[in-house]
């Protein structure tokens, strides 16, 4: 899925954007360090609905510029801008880890245009997560994307808790499309360092903001939720649907982690649809 439609500037940089099929709209939104390919199992799944896929600032082929902010709260505008410049009405908002947060920061501000949020593996207000902490205090040693590289490439250590293991139930989809991501990753130095910039900006009192947003989130929401996520656990997880302020369904995943949509897209795919049949676009 690495061709690219169209490039939506949004003033410090051009983001880049892939649509495919046809029918109601939704926007999907990939956290860190990945890019719009991650949902591309999910997409296939998923007919009669225009899908709109983006690579955030410095992430994929989208490059940042030395005026682009890789902040959490610079994400959340700049998926802001991209939303508004899209201009399509009424569309869902499909967002995970932190593409989530930002998903949920910006249609605090749109809560007219967002008709539906699906949101998966993503922060939890007043929860840390110590694999994030861990990760952003790697980001600011010297070299530290050299060595996060070398962790990723190495198959015995990826599949380590600390690394890679700790996203799948299934560590055999650390290897195939998955690994081919995240060796293109690596494989970009200026998009590592927009990443691990990224990491190294991670603010708590941005993912604390979100209970205030929740309050404010009054269309439908759907959380879906791997039944063994380590980094944002399930009983933390149910205790924050319940601060959104529209009707939120909660739904756990067998078999599956902080990635549900890598592990499991076909019932991703399943409960998005069966949740967006009953939304007003």
């Amino acid at each position: 899925m690495r061709d690219i439609d169209d490039f939506i500037d949004i003033g410090h940089t051009k983001v880049a954007y892939r649509c495919t099929g046809d029918g109601p709209d939704l926007v999907f939104v990939h956290g860190w360090p990945l890019h719009g390919d991650t949902w591309r199992n999910v997409v296939s799944e998923l007919p009669g609905f225009t899908c709109h896929l983006i690579d955030l600032p410095g992430a994929g082929s989208s490059l940042a510029t030395a005026s682009t902010p890789l902040t959490l709260q610079g994400h959340a505008d700049s998926l802001g801008s991209v939303l508004d410049q899209l201009d399509l009405g009424r569309y869902a908002v499909v967002g995970h880890d932190s593409g989530g947060m930002f998903a949920r920061l910006a249609a605090q501000k749109r809560t007219e245009s967002v008709a539906a949020l699906v949101l998966s593996g993503t922060e939890i207000p007043g929860h840390r997560s110590w694999q994030v902490a861990l990760y952003a205090l790697m980001a600011k040693l010297p070299g530290s994307g050299n060595v996060l590289k070398m962790l990723v490439s190495n198959d015995v250590l990826a599949r380590s808790p600390l690394v890679l293991g700790g996203c799948f139930s299934d560590t055999d989809l650390i290897n195939g499309e998955f690994g081919e991501i995240i060796a293109d990753l690596f494989a970009d130095e200026a998009v590592m360092d927009s990443q691990m910039t990224l990491i190294k900006n991670f603010d708590h009192a941005v993912v604390d903001s979100l209970a205030e947003a929740h309050t404010q989130l009054t269309m439908p929401s759907l959380l879906i939720w791997g039944a063994d996520d380590a980094f944002f656990p399930v009983d933390k997880a149910r205790d924050m649907a319940s601060q959104f302020a529209g009707d939120t369904r909660f739904e756990t995943v067998a078999n599956a982690k902080l990635f549900v949509h890598e592990e499991r897209p076909a019932k991703f795919a399943s409960l998005t649809r069966d949740f967006l049949s009953g939304v007003d676009f």
